[in-house]
């Protein structure tokens, strides 16, 4: 309430958003001592809680007025928050949260779609393919090379469902994609990892249609895209030319040329 009080009264904004970060420091301290004691009394307000973090967290990479560019290990730290709320939402299964308890209207299960082949951006997802091939594997499965190869097979599944949906509420499939990626892909999201930046690129041009019209998450796409671009080598920057052109120019990523 108070970082949304914050953003419509920008006289006091400095002091609203001050006010937000104690709060929710308050909630993590309280939360964090007790994430591995969770039960049935508690999991509905602990993945409420979870998921209000992951927001305020979501709120400071789209709004950094004087803060500058977020770092990609902010963009990584922000993921990490939303595999918390998976964590705590496989505490039961979803059939059971869906047919009773307070948040039951907030978890319609969605039907399974088709991963689609076809397209601009399922093209451009093979040239990614091609470069995370490139990469040296290693006897462990899950590896630099594998978790790369996951994050664009699942880029692929949340394009799918973000564009075959026609439910209202479609736009939180978008959120399907962070969620899914390895702990080894978000490490090398935030250590800067060429590849990883890449792809994280392509997901930032995916996301762009799906943003609030208001103040939640508008500009999170432009600003992972300029995280990415500025901690990238000038020598990668040809890779997110397609994805940074979708998303300045609002061009839908399956109107580009791949």
């Amino acid at each position: 309430s108070a970082m949304h009080y914050a953003q419509s009264h920008p006289d006091q904004r400095r002091e609203y958003t001050l006010i937000s970060s104690h709060y929710q420091s308050l909630a993590v301290q309280n939360f964090a001592t007790k994430l591995q004691d969770i039960n049935e009394d508690n999991f509905e307000p602990y993945f409420f809680l979870a998921t209000f973090v992951f927001i305020l967290s979501m709120c400071s990479i789209a709004d950094r007025q004087g803060c500058g560019l977020p770092a990609p290990r902010d963009i990584a730290q922000s993921f990490i928050l939303l595999q918390g709320i998976k964590s705590i939402w496989e505490f039961k299964p979803i059939e059971t949260w869906s047919r009773d308890g307070p948040l039951a209207p907030l978890l319609e299960q969605n039907e399974p779609l088709p991963v689609k082949r076809t397209g601009a951006f399922q093209n451009r997802m093979e040239k990614l393919y091609g470069l995370a091939r490139e990469l040296s594997p290693t006897l462990s499965v899950i590896n630099v090379q594998s978790s790369c190869l996951l994050a664009i097979e699942s880029l692929r599944t949340t394009h799918t469902a973000c564009t075959t949906d026609t439910m209202s509420a479609r736009a939180r499939r978008i959120w399907l994609w962070p969620m899914s990626l390895t702990q080894v892909f978000i490490e090398l999201i935030s250590n800067n990892h060429h590849v990883a930046l890449i792809i994280l690129a392509h997901y930032a041009a995916l996301t762009r249609p799906f943003e609030h019209p208001h103040w939640m998450n508008r500009e999170w796409s432009s600003n992972v895209m300029a995280s990415v671009e500025c901690a990238l080598d000038e020598r990668w920057h040809e890779w997110i030319a397609w994805p940074k052109k979708a998303l300045m120019e609002q061009i839908d990523v399956d109107e580009m040329d791949p």
